[in-house]
């Protein structure tokens, strides 16, 4: 076979010798240019027609990649100082390379997350009720990573009587967030949904998840002659007695207790032994020894208060379990 570009006699690719082909044919095609859509709100970039955040360059070479033609197994590599993409791959036992420019072009629109929450989007509410100061910084993290983890956002929180409301733009999130809340501090959850409209045919729903946390928890009852603070609750309340035991009552029982209004206070632990500990009152700087919390490990927290002359120490949680 002779080549019919210079006449060489051999092997031809297409009606061409080896050489004549290298020099006409195009292995790679490398795209002229990348488009990406910055949110003008939050981090998110969109690059072909795909809304992501996070490493925007690695997101713009895996774009440049994918548009890039080949006829030959190929290897590339992004210099994004340069603005090119270089190829290389072989044919036949010869080194094929090219590198191509490409131009970043910027465009910025509100993403589609952004343009909802702005447009006060949001499909369920999560009512939060009964929370305590100590475990509302809490509550917030969970609900933050929730919104994270289903890529959506809180629409709005408004302060209401009794506890916080949270508009989420998506339900699965306001589910989640209430079910761990529950697992975390106890008490109730609620589900109710409203029909909100019609679309394409179909009604649209939306859902309100109340979590309504336990009301005694933390609180201190006078029982039987004894002082007791209440650490958990479901279909029973578990009481801590002072003196170190634990009680379990249903709620009705605690009809028959007082409730004893007392202001708890940290302390620090000094060190300890067997069956008490030695601390530092944080009210005046002075130490005090104090019978040991029933399951007391080095390094819990520890909170005090005054009751009848008496001072006793409990382990502080930040968080309280369902039983």
């Amino acid at each position: 076979m002779f080549c019919v570009e210079c006449g060489k006699e051999g092997k031809t690719y297409r009606g061409l010798c080896l050489d004549c082909y290298l020099k006409k044919n195009v292995f790679f095609r490398i795209p002229s240019e990348i488009t990406v859509t910055f949110c003008r709100n939050c981090d998110a970039h969109r690059i072909l027609n795909q809304w992501k955040t996070g490493d925007m360059w690695a997101d713009i070479e895996d774009a440049i990649k994918s548009r890039i033609t080949a006829e030959i197994p190929l290897e590339c590599s992004f210099d994004r100082e340069k603005g090119t993409v270089t190829c290389r791959g072989t044919f036949e036992g010869r080194k094929i390379e090219k590198t191509g420019h490409i131009k970043i072009k910027e465009k910025y629109r509100l993403c589609p997350k952004c343009s909802l929450q702005r447009g006060g989007y949001f499909e369920a509410i999560l009512q939060v009720r009964g929370a305590k100061e100590e475990q509302l910084e809490r509550i917030g993290e969970i609900i933050k990573r929730k919104v994270d983890d289903q890529h959506s956002f809180i629409t709005k929180k408004e302060k209401v009587r009794g506890g916080t409301d949270y508009y989420m733009g998506a339900r699965g999130a306001a589910e989640q967030a209430a079910k761990e809340i529950r697992e975390k501090f106890g008490g109730k959850l609620t589900i109710s949904s409203s029909l909100v409209g019609v679309k394409d045919g179909k009604r649209v729903y939306r859902d309100t998840y109340s979590v309504r946390l336990p009301e005694y928890i933390g609180s201190f009852f006078k029982l039987d002659n004894k002082l007791y603070r209440v650490v958990a609750a479901g279909r029973k309340l578990q009481l801590e007695g002072m003196d170190g035991e634990t009680r379990y009552i249903y709620e009705k029982e605690l009809k028959r207790a007082v409730k004893v209004e007392l202001e708890a206070r940290e302390a620090t632990v000094l060190h300890h032994d067997k069956n008490t500990l030695y601390i530092m009152d944080s009210l005046d700087f002075t130490t005090k020894e104090v019978a040991k919390p029933k399951g007391w490990r080095e390094g819990k927290k520890i909170k005090i208060v005054e009751y009848e002359g008496n001072i006793y120490a409990f382990e502080y949680h930040e968080e309280n379990h369902i039983l």
